[in-house]
């Protein structure tokens, strides 16, 4: 029986390689495409085939869906400095704007496109945002979350208008391998550096990335088209989430809550000296008022319509250390 064929853009990203793994583990064929001055090393020693491109080029997606059956869209930029980016806006938009073209165009199966859990309002940890939640945090003015937002927009209003066959899954905070960036790992490679000061007062929803990955496959053939599910786990303050870090290698709880005022003021410093010297700063404003702000989610959708795994996160925080060691980010 021939394979069912599946273009996931953004594959070398840490969502992208395991969802590529995830395929792989069952039986589907594998199209990866990266941009050409990526390093692929994460995807080379998986079984799949890899292309080389540009979300924004429609002529080359185009050429490389043909044959396929589904495509993941994954490929984003999630760089939140400065607030304000042409880049990201027209790589996020219009380049998810392409792939829904093109997908439509070659008539795929499914489209199962990667959006975020930011695309929802925000609740606390006793009634946390779902996906009836409005969405609340354009009031930050960071182009990324927007960009995804009115991605999201789009989608669905060509399902309800034309009947695409697209399905949204909104990550919440990712913990796992293949976090080349280093992305969402970064903070727990700074805790075990001792490199990290302290904690804010805020928190997020965590869930491991591999457990993103399974529902992601899971909605090539189950879920509901025209709908959005929030990707998620484990609701923690910052506290609490580097408790759990520093649980599992044996190390002292030593960092201390930074007063809300005080991380304000050096994320206004920084964003100015970086704004008058044109240097991305480590911790910008807008970064210092989100780090404040409890980001709590709730996921039984998913659980109920996707079969979301739900591994506790000391596992994928184990996961993503190990990576970082082998890949020589920790020593």
């Amino acid at each position: 029986m021939k394979k069912l064929k599946v273009f996931v853009t953004g594959a070398d990203g840490m969502l992208g390689s395991n969802i590529c793994q995830q395929l792989i583990n069952q039986g589907y064929h594998v199209k990866a495409m990266v941009l050409p001055s990526r390093n692929k090393s994460v995807l080379n020693e998986m079984a799949l085939e890899i292309v080389k491109g540009n979300i924004l080029d429609i002529h080359f997606l185009e050429q490389q869906m043909k044959h396929c059956d589904f495509v993941i869209h994954t490929a984003a930029l999630t760089h939140v400095w400065p607030r304000r980016s042409k880049t990201v806006m027209q790589v996020n938009y219009e380049g998810t704007k392409n792939v829904m073209k093109i997908a439509g165009k070659l008539k795929l199966k499914r489209m199962v496109h990667i959006g975020t859990a930011s695309s929802f309002g925000n609740g606390s940890k006793e009634k946390p945002g779902n996906e009836t939640s409005q969405y609340n945090l354009g009031r930050y003015g960071l182009d990324y979350i927007e960009s995804k937002y009115l991605s999201q927009k789009l989608l669905l209003k060509n399902y309800i208008d034309h009947g695409f066959p697209v399905i949204i899954l909104n990550p919440t905070y990712m913990i796992g391998p293949y976090d080349s960036g280093p992305s969402s790992g970064k903070m727990i490679i700074e805790l075990l550096k001792d490199s990290l000061p302290g904690y804010c007062n805020g928190g997020k929803n965590f869930v491991c990335a591999a457990d993103v990955a399974t529902a992601t496959v899971n909605a090539l053939s189950i879920g509901k088209l025209g709908e959005c599910y929030i990707v998620g786990n484990e609701n923690l303050n910052y506290k609490e989430f580097f408790n759990k870090v520093c649980k599992l290698y044996n190390k002292k709880f030593q960092l201390v809550k930074v007063p809300t005022i005080l991380v304000q003021t050096l994320g206004l410093y920084n964003s100015i000296v970086a704004r008058i010297f044109n240097k991305k700063p480590t911790l910008s404003y807008t970064m210092t008022r989100l780090a404040n702000v409890g980001q709590y989610y709730s996921s039984q959708k998913a659980l109920d319509e996707l079969n979301l795994p739900q591994t506790p996160i000391e596992k994928g925080i184990q996961q993503c250390v190990d990576w970082f060691q082998q890949n020589g980010f920790l020593k």
